[in-house]
């Protein structure tokens, strides 16, 4: 190539010169042409015609045009000059200008020429210095036969591996020859198709001697080159190094792959926080797919602001340790997270999952929280002191009871302080010797005993004292106050002496078996109710001996056996129990048994003797009275019912006569048949009031029940009264709101009852009073009731107003029978309700009838008999 390009230059310079001379000598053939072809003109007028229309133009700029026209022979000899002194003009121009340019271009080409041999020789340089074998083959060798010495290619660089040693010659097919097997062949063909087709190639050769070479092929412009490397022993490097690469690779692997079994995420990174590698328990921890996404994705264990501080500490150059929170597999972990700094600048680090410990650490501080807690809330005073000897917790009542102040508390003062603070305020027992008392006191920090003891106080208070060893060192003290204990059990020892001679003198035998059956518990009663002798009740005889003891007093053996079951048996149904025992003396005993608290029995005897005697008596005489009362009542009822018949006859009788069916009266007669007839009715309506009664007291009354309109219950009631009112010149009214409604009752027996009130009111007032009927409701009754300014009822009548047969009238009129308000009392009660009575003499009488809306059942039983 080099070679080539210097003579190309010298080409090139020759060629510009025969240009010049090839340029001068188309001037003269250009004119002998031009000449030529005007001679031809002269013979040809066709042709001239064509070049005298091409120039016309120039011949007119040159003032020719009328000799043209006028002489073509003229024309013709002045084209043919001026052609040729224009061609002459133009070729002489372009020589010059040809030979300027061919200088410049030579004395550029030199330099270029020199530049150009400099880089050759130094590339000449750098492939003489090559360390291996480098064949060219220029254009002229590889057109030379094959096998001639015009064919040997170029040899540059470090010949010594090639180098045939007999003749010292350097020769490519001496090296082929030197080859194994194929591999000579495969060469040769290679080279040959490098030199024909520019094919590139790249060989590893193996010679007879073992050494190894690699060839490389490839063309250079329009040369062909061959390099030849001996590898012999980068070879031998390279499989010491493949196989400890290969090691290196199996360890690697074998190390990932216990990796991948540990199963705490483990992770690589840099100093940026870019992640570069992670192993199987880190991928499942942030629940990726595979490795690749994680890398990829930049999935994070550690949140970006742990990842700064412990970037921070490694800095120091020591491990960086922290705690952060994660969700793994749905639920929120705690890990503890370590970095270590690697050589390359890299870090490593590891997370355990220290969910389990941070729980059992939450638990364990509710758990002191929890004691310390409840604690605060014993009345018993608590301290615990440290192995140091200082205050390490104390609960509320350890303040209360010492009254040390919290600030003091507070400090962790130790054990000595404490005590000398509490002798100060004198809190402390008396003490001979203070010191000593002490320092026994602080001995105990050393000893495994505990410590029990009474500190009675200046101020009468005692506190036991407990104290052992804690199990985190140190002592705990336990200190109850036992003040109140030891009154009360002061207390409970006069109490139980009282017992005991309340015991003693009570008539009613007491007697406490255990739950052995044994007794435990008697006084003098016992005895003597079952003729025990002392000795019979020493020893805590057994239930069972006492009864055989006095079986002689009773013949009823199955309620000694029950007795006895209950007592005795632990499967027994332990209930109070009570019962009477008729003792064959003619004694009645009645016992009672009631279980206690601690398992024992509590069995009581009562002598009902004269008692029984006393209701035996009682009873045989209520049942007279109650033989009495029955009788008049049926008596009672059945005369009424027999007066009934003849006063409707005589009623009859006397409505006929006063219509003066047979004949006029005279007006005396009116006067006596008028009397008879108002008797006669005042008659039947107290036998009415008589049955009635006699009905309710028998229990045989039924109430028609149904919706009763108040309202015209008191119209009916105005209506009764309105005429003897009038005539007796007192003033009635009636109250009631417009919104009062109706009530579930017996229609009859309501409006007989507000007749009966208004009946025994028109009896107690004169003329100038008045009488108020009224009503008011409210949610649960409706309150019926007349009220009269009359006479009023004197407070010691009052009890008796609504009993049978008490009528007590005006001074100046004739009582009644007494029967109006006892059927008022009845009937009400009937209704499930109450009847009240609100009188004061002189300003007068309101009784109030109190019917419930909602009543459980109407009552059909007898009414209360007045003065039960």
């Amino acid at each position: 190539m080099i070679f080539g390009t210097r003579g190309i230059g010298a080409a090139r310079y020759l060629r510009a010169a025969r240009y010049l001379r090839a340029g001068l000598g188309a001037a003269a053939f250009a004119g002998a042409s031009f000449a030529a072809s005007a001679a031809r003109a002269q013979e040809g007028p066709d042709l001239l015609a064509g070049w005298t229309d091409s120039l016309a133009p120039l011949l007119v700029d040159l003032g020719v045009a009328p000799a043209l026209a006028s002489d073509p022979s003229y024309v013709a000899g002045l084209l043919v000059a001026l052609t040729a002194v224009i061609l002459a003009n133009l070729f002489a121009l372009w020589g010059v200008r040809t030979v300027r340019a061919a200088r410049r271009l030579d004395a550029q080409r030199q330099e270029d020429y020199e530049s150009l041999m400099i880089r050759v020789n130094a590339a000449e340089a750098i492939l003489a210095a090559e360390p291996d074998a480098v064949f060219i083959w220029t254009p002229e060798t590889m057109k030379a036969a094959p096998g001639t010495l015009q064919a040997r290619a170029r040899i540059v660089g470090s010949t010594s591996a090639i180098v045939d040693p007999s003749s010292g010659a350097v020769d490519f097919d001496y090296f082929i020859s030197r080859l194994e097997g194929e591999h000579g062949v495969n060469l040769r063909e290679a080279v040959n198709r490098l030199r024909s087709r520019g094919a590139r190639f790249s060989l590893t050769l193996q010679t007879l001697q073992g050494r190894i070479f690699e060839a490389e092929g490839r063309p250079a412009g329009a040369q062909a080159v061959l390099w030849l490397r001996d590898v012999t022993g980068e070879r031998a490097e390279v499989s010491r190094l493949i196989e400890r690469a290969k090691t290196a690779e199996n360890a690697r692997a074998r190390l990932a792959e216990q990796v991948d079994c540990i199963p705490l995420p483990i992770w690589r990174r840099s100093e940026e926080g870019m992640l570069l590698w992670a192993n199987a328990a880190y991928v499942r921890a942030v629940e990726a797919p595979d490795l690749d996404h994680v890398l990829e994705k930049q999935i994070h264990l550690s949140p970006d602001d742990m990842r700064r501080t412990l970037n921070q500490k490694l800095t120091a150059g020591a491990p960086a340790k922290g705690t952060a929170h994660a969700v793994i597999g749905g639920e929120r972990r705690a890990l503890d997270v370590t970095e270590f700094l690697l050589e390359a600048g890299q870090i490593a680090g590891v997370a355990v999952d220290v969910t389990a410990l941070e729980q059992m650490e939450q638990e364990l501080k509710r758990h002191i929280e929890a004691h310390r807690t409840t604690l605060d809330r014993l009345t018993t005073a608590v301290a615990i002191f440290g192995p140091d000897k200082r205050l390490k917790f104390h609960n509320e009542a350890y303040e209360k009871l010492w009254g040390l102040e919290e600030a003091f508390l507070q400090e962790g003062p130790s054990d000595g302080e404490v005590l000398d603070q509490l002798r100060a305020a004198r809190r402390l027992p008396e003490q001979a010797n203070y010191q000593d008392w002490k320092a026994k006191r602080l001995d105990l920090y050393r000893s495994s005993e505990p410590l029990e003891e009474y500190w009675h106080l200046p101020d009468g208070q005692t506190v036991r004292v407990m104290g052992q060893a804690h199990p985190f060192g140190g002592l705990i003290y336990v200190y109850e106050n036992v003040t109140e204990k030891l009154h009360l059990e002061s207390s409970y020892n006069v109490l139980e002496h009282v017992q005991r001679e309340t015991l003693d003198n009570l008539k009613e035998a007491v007697a406490v078996f255990g739950t052995d059956g044994r007794l435990k518990l008697h006084n003098p009663a016992y005895a003597q109710i079952w003729n025990f002798k002392p000795e019979q009740l020493e020893g805590e005889p057994h239930f069972n001996e006492l009864a055989e003891a006095s079986a002689y007093l009773y013949d009823n053996e199955p309620v000694w056996t029950d007795l006895r079951a209950r007592i005795t048996s632990a499967g027994a149904v332990r209930a109070e129990h009570d019962g009477r025992i008729n003792r064959p003396d003619g004694a009645v005993i009645d016992y009672a048994l009631v279980p206690l608290p601690d398992g024992a029995t509590l069995l009581t005897f009562v002598d009902m003797t004269d008692s029984t005697r006393m209701e035996r008596a009682l009873r045989e005489r209520n049942e007279a009275l109650e033989t009495a009362d029955r009788l008049k009542s049926e008596f009672i009822s059945h005369v009424s019912y027999q007066l009934r018949t003849p006063l409707t006859n005589i009623i009859g009788f006397g409505e006929i006569l006063e219509a003066e069916m047979f004949g006029e009266l005279t007006p005396k007669q009116h006067e006596y048949t008028v009397g008879i007839l108002d008797s006669s009715n005042q008659l039947l309506d107290l036998v009415n009031d008589i049955l009635d009664l006699a009905t309710v007291e028998a229990g045989a009354m039924a109430l028609e029940v149904s919706e009763v309109e108040i309202a015209e219950v008191l119209n009916a009631a105005e209506e009764f009264a309105q005429r003897p009112a009038q005539k007796a010149k007192i003033n009635l009214a009636v109250e009631c709101p417009p919104d009062i409604g109706v009530i579930k009752a017996d229609e009859r027996r309501i409006k007989q009852i507000m007749l009966n009130l208004l009946s025994n009111a028109l009896s107690f007032t004169q003329a100038g009073d008045a009488i108020t009927i009224g009503a008011a409701r409210n949610e649960n009754e409706v309150a019926l009731y007349v009220t009269d300014t009359g006479d009023g009822i004197k407070p010691e009548h009052q009890a008796t107003v609504f009993d049978r047969f008490e009528a007590r009238g005006a001074p100046d009129r004739q009582g009644g029978a007494g029967l109006g308000l006892a059927l008022v009392k009845s009937f009400v009660e009937l209704h499930g309700g109450w009847v009240t009575l609100e009188s004061e003499p002189g300003i007068g009488t309101r009784v109030t009838c109190h019917l419930p809306l909602h009543a459980a059942q109407m009552r059909a039983g007898p009414a209360l008999r007045a003065g039960e």
